[in-house]
């Protein structure tokens, strides 16, 4: 095999692999979040003769669309908004707010780099004033599950959008935007 030949090989093994790898990285960061949005409690309390219980079940299923451009539109939540144009090649811009502080202020943004893989969404929001920050979101089935135990349910709800989690300095907060 002439060095050439070689060369070329290992340059299509390369391109290869780093797909294979970069796919494998959106789908361990898209196990991430799913993992990060869900939320289980459960809480009993007993007086007396009177017991209470409460069972919450928060689960997020990925949606991977066929056609990337079908995730455009305006997602929406208490005090956030994320106004989302994604092209069939993956390809997306996007803007809106989140809620600040105790929610009476919002912090406006847009995206830069935006980028959908899967069910997956990354990007870099910059905000009014220059700041920077990653900005991983889930687009998703969030399933709500509720009653008194686990074995005792009464009530299922699904709303399809997209979650991620707001990563502050002293808190953590998840957040689920429904597409209106």
């Amino acid at each position: 095999m002439t060095k050439f030949a070689a060369l070329i090989l290992f340059v299509f093994c390369f391109v290869l692999l780093g797909d294979t790898l970069h796919a494998q990285s959106a789908q361990a960061r898209t196990d991430a979040l799913v993992a990060a949005l869900a939320k289980t409690k459960y809480k009993k309390k007993e007086k007396k003769n009177i017991s209470i219980e409460i069972y919450i079940d928060i689960k997020s299923e990925p949606v991977v669309k066929s056609n990337p451009s079908e995730y455009s539109g305006v997602y929406e939540a208490d005090g956030y908004r994320l106004d989302l144009r994604v092209n069939a090649n993956g390809s997306a811009e996007g803007s809106g707010y989140d809620r600040v502080g105790d929610g009476s202020a919002r912090q406006n943004f847009t995206l830069r780099e935006a980028r959908v893989e899967g069910a997956l969404l990354t990007a870099t929001k910059i905000y009014d004033g220059g700041a920077a920050e990653p900005f991983e979101a889930l687009f998703n089935n969030r399933i709500i599950v509720q009653g008194k135990n686990a074995n005792e349910l009464e009530t299922r709800e699904s709303f399809y959008g997209i979650g991620f989690v707001q990563n502050r300095s002293d808190w953590n907060n998840r957040v689920f935007l429904e597409l209106k």
